[in-house]
């Protein structure tokens, strides 16, 4: 894949550099390391929504996005690992700055993800689906909870936390109704009203992406 050449291309770079400069053991490695992880998620993520809204804009495209952004996370991860060892060896300071540069690389992961799920509404509004998992007309009517009080803003938020969770590992769904509970569970610690057939639905979507991404 051109994209994980130019990863690494960058990553021997890097570390090519600070070798010559003799500070390829030291923590600038990672630190330099990490922010090219960074770089490259943010503009792969500009780069698969531009590619991909031209060709539609649907839960089922967006998934796609979801799914390769994901894969591309463990391939940058490996880089930020190989920096750490590159830095630290297997000395006796060595799980410790292995577990700050892993801390780091989550509040990237984890800042990227959330943009990846704040472009999910402009995504499927784009192409005249709901952002929240149907058509516009369906969110009027559908979106509130039995007292009337609109679920927009909190659908978006559910999607970022489950996406999180997938991505750490806290959510390992087995069936379908594992990702419902789940769902069911952040609603109710945010304090949110959400009826059955909404979370079911949403449930659903995700469960059928999942299991298209295992087969593919």
């Amino acid at each position: 894949m051109k994209f994980a050449r130019e990863v690494e291309a960058a990553h021997q770079a890097q570390r090519a550099e600070h070798s010559a400069r003799g500070i390829l053991q030291s923590s600038m490695t990672v630190m330099a390391a990490i922010q090219l992880t960074e770089d490259h998620a943010n503009r792969y993520l500009d780069q698969a929504i531009a590619l991909v809204s031209e060709v539609k804009q649907d839960q089922e495209s967006f998934e796609l996005v979801v799914k390769h952004m994901t894969a591309t996370f463990r391939t940058l991860e490996a880089h930020v690992r190989k920096a750490t060892t590159l830095a630290f060896g297997g000395g006796d300071r060595a799980p410790n700055f292995q577990k700050a540069a892993d801390d780091r690389f989550a509040e990237v992961r984890d800042h990227v993800m959330g943009r990846l799920q704040i472009e999910r509404f402009n995504f499927l509004r784009s192409g005249g689906e709901d952002a929240r998992g149907g058509n516009a007309i369906e969110s009027v009517t559908s979106n509130r909870n039995p007292g009337g009080k609109p679920l927009a803003d909190h659908w978006d938020a559910m999607w970022a936390a489950i996406a999180v969770q997938l991505w750490s590992g806290d959510l390992d769904p087995k069936k379908q109704a594992d990702i419902k509970k789940a769902m069911f569970e952040w609603l109710n610690d945010a304090g949110v009203e959400a009826g059955d057939t909404a979370v079911t639905k949403r449930a659903r979507a995700l469960w059928i992406a999942i299991q298209d991404s295992e087969r593919s």
